[in-house]
């Protein structure tokens, strides 16, 4: 497994930013154009090009030789299928975890707002009851630890909008995760087709990249022995970046 973040600029240079655009196919550039806030360009714009540079790095094979094909529930896949990658950002930050098997990421930075209006709909009741037990100055960071957990697991098995969040838990004991799901919520996803295996074949690592920014990483574990988690995260600096792409 190997898991790559970047940091986003406040601003880019008109040039620059075109330069980068216009190494997206049409398809992802008239997407991306659609969008209306400048931040949100940025994060849809180098969460993109990061996945495929580190993709290609990895593979050895030409940036251009890199395509994404969107699967029915919208999660994007390599075209070839030889190693599976997933993408997130939020805030200032976007990351790309590649891994041999099924991978799911997630990150996002914590804002306040009042988390018991929609907790009931997001979180399990066993989830509910840790979430309300934790100190009342940390429930917020709790429950964004809790939800990048949740939305990691949602993206490794790219069940889109078919699972409900609150139908499932990931529970931490002892600092290590585990996922429990109800016998019929598992036959459940198994007759809208979603591809689960075994609950205890899913594998959590909860980050903190930066200061009030969780990150979770998920994988599907079914296919190896023994799995250790990288205890570090490579961060690339947008310079960086910029400068390995701008010869393609």
């Amino acid at each position: 497994m190997k898991i790559i973040a970047l940091k986003l600029p406040i601003n880019l240079n008109e040039n620059t930013y075109e330069e980068m655009f216009n190494l997206l196919p049409k398809q992802r550039q008239v997407s991306i154009h659609k969008l209306q806030k400048k931040n949100d360009k940025y994060r849809s714009l180098f969460g993109e090009l990061l996945a495929k540079w580190f993709i290609s790095d990895i593979l050895k094979e030409p940036f251009q030789n890199i395509h994404f094909i969107l699967d029915k529930n919208e999660k994007p896949n390599l075209v070839g299928g030889r190693i599976h990658f997933n993408i997130t950002h939020s805030g200032d930050w976007v990351v790309v975890g590649i891994h041999n098997d099924p991978i799911g990421v997630d990150i996002e930075e914590i804002k306040n707002f009042n988390i018991h209006e929609i907790t009931k709909s997001t979180f399990s009741s066993k989830e509910f009851r840790y979430l309300i037990k934790s100190p009342k100055a940390k429930q917020i960071e709790v429950f964004f630890k809790m939800w990048t957990l949740k939305e990691s697991w949602l993206k490794c098995i790219g069940s889109g909008f078919l699972v409900s969040p609150n139908t499932f838990s990931i529970l931490n004991r002892s600092n290590q995760y585990s996922l429990e799901i109800p016998t019929e919520e598992f036959l459940k996803l198994k007759t809208l087709g979603v591809k689960i295996g075994n609950t205890s074949n899913y594998l959590f690592k909860l980050y903190h990249l930066s200061p009030g920014y969780p990150l979770s990483i998920c994988i599907n574990n079914g296919n190896e022995n023994h799995f250790e988690f990288p205890d570090n995260i490579d961060i690339i600096e947008l310079n960086s970046l910029i400068n390995e792409l701008k010869p393609l």
